[in-house]
């Protein structure tokens, strides 16, 4: 499995005046530093989007698992492989939502979806975007086609 791309998508829905709010927003940051966030609603909000190709022949994962495990065993686990966890306690599973051929695991604003290598050839980065857009409109009882969204790469998290 291999990291595609970590997106942040700011949307909105269609017909209404943000560039306005946007522009107010900056105009504090730069006054005062401080930086105003959107909540997410139904008209506006922030979210952000994990992108994780599989390699030919890897299946795709149904869910995923939290796990506490000793200081010790960490550092050993290798992450992103697969491995037989030895003390290690299972803390959650998340099952995964299907959409397409998308598995989407969501934690509050971040969401994480798995393509498979075969879906990544036949469609480009923002067709995956789209597709995932429409599941996430469509997961919150919203029209697709009322909104509208803008998408940013995230280069580092830290």
């Amino acid at each position: 499995m291999r990291l595609m791309d970590i997106l942040e998508i700011l949307y909105y829905k269609k017909g209404k005046e943000f560039g306005i709010l946007e522009k107010k927003m900056k105009e504090i940051f730069n006054e005062t530093g401080v930086s105003l966030e959107p909540v997410n609603s139904e008209l506006i909000g922030r979210i952000f989007l994990k992108i994780s190709v599989l390699e030919e022949g890897e299946e795709v994962p149904s869910f995923a698992i939290k796990a506490l495990t000793p200081k010790e065993n960490a550092v050993d686990l290798p992450l992103g492989d697969w491995t037989d966890l030895k003390n290690v306690f299972v803390e959650e599973i998340d099952y995964l939502d299907s959409y397409g051929d998308m598995k989407i695991l969501s934690e509050k604003n971040w969401y994480k979806i798995y393509v498979p290598y075969s879906s990544v050839k036949k469609k480009n980065r923002n067709e995956l975007v789209e597709e995932f857009m429409k599941y996430f409109f469509e997961s919150k009882g919203w029209n697709p086609g009322e909104y509208t969204f803008s998408v940013q790469e995230i280069d580092n998290l830290f």
